[in-house]
């Protein structure tokens, strides 16, 4: 897959990744928050890096405040990218088994070989439709 498609689909998994006490343990309950706000808060912050270091630095130190500043824009893409990547990973055992069963209580066809972002989709779909005691 390629780089970009891996960022797209890495921006859509975030999209799709419920915010639910179900689902608080796993990683992408921490990582998803975390790249949400490096988006929104980064470009700012690297702007403020950037006049901060010109002001203090002077031009004789340029290339290290355009590489700490690139540094800071590039991290919203690198979380980005771990997420696309992680959305095309199949599943475990352990979370194959509750796909599946979430399937079975959805009656929706389940993917024989189910990946993280089908999880994700399913899950939202889980948290809409079934009561609290079922997920």
């Amino acid at each position: 897959m390629s780089l970009l498609k891996t960022f797209k689909l890495g921006h859509e998994y975030a999209k799709i990744w419920p915010r639910h006490a179900v689902v608080a343990a796993m990683t992408e309950s921490r990582v998803v928050p975390a790249v949400q706000f490096a988006a929104k808060w980064i470009p700012a912050i690297a702007a403020i890096n950037f006049i901060v270091q010109w002001e203090w630095l002077g031009t004789h130190a340029l290339a290290q405040i355009v590489v700490t500043t690139l540094f800071l824009l590039s991290l919203p893409l690198q979380g980005w990218y771990w997420l696309g990547q992680r959305a095309q990973t199949p599943l475990d055992p352990r979370l194959q088994h509750w796909y599946l069963d979430l399937a079975v209580k959805l009656s929706v066809q389940p993917n024989p070989k189910p990946t993280y972002l089908m999880l994700a989709r399913l899950l939202r779909k889980a948290l809409q439709e079934l009561p609290p005691d079922q997920h």
